[in-house]
């Protein structure tokens, strides 16, 4: 017989990277690890914001999982991404809030971001995932 959760509180996850061009670092085709995911997880929602604006001559960059690297934003130009703006699905947005359209979606593999047209060499990117379990052993690290 399974296990019933009652009131499972909704968990926030943050991580800041640095891009340096370097492989998982910002190298073309190479991905960024975001965030580990161990069994699935529900992303209630989540936020990225540019600290530092990013740097890369024709660099573009997309947000997703190994399987589907454009599965939760679609490919960017990275230098469209200024410091204090919000990465979000559609054109970025330089608001005072940036919490995306993406709601309860269900993910099993790691969250990447992939550099896919040329190394993203500099900036700064902050994400936060609001989420929570969706299988005994699910979480986000």
């Amino acid at each position: 017989m399974g296990k019933v959760r009652l009131g499972r509180a909704e968990r926030q996850f943050t991580k800041r990277i640095a891009f340096d061009g370097t492989d998982g670092g910002g190298a073309t085709g190479t991905a960024v690890l975001v965030a580990t995911v161990t069994g699935r997880v529900i992303l209630t929602n989540h936020n990225i914001h540019c600290l530092i604006t990013l740097v890369g001559t024709s660099a573009t960059v997309e947000l997703g999982t190994a399987s589907d690297t454009d599965s939760m934003i679609a490919v960017t130009t990275a230098t469209s991404l200024d410091s204090t703006e919000f990465w979000l699905p559609g054109p970025v947005t330089a608001v005072a809030g940036g919490w995306d359209t993406i709601q309860n979606t269900t993910v099993a593999e790691n969250i990447i971001v992939t550099p896919k047209t040329a190394n993203v060499t500099a900036g700064m990117l902050e994400f936060v995932f609001m989420w929570l379990p969706a299988s005994l052993d699910g979480k986000l690290s």
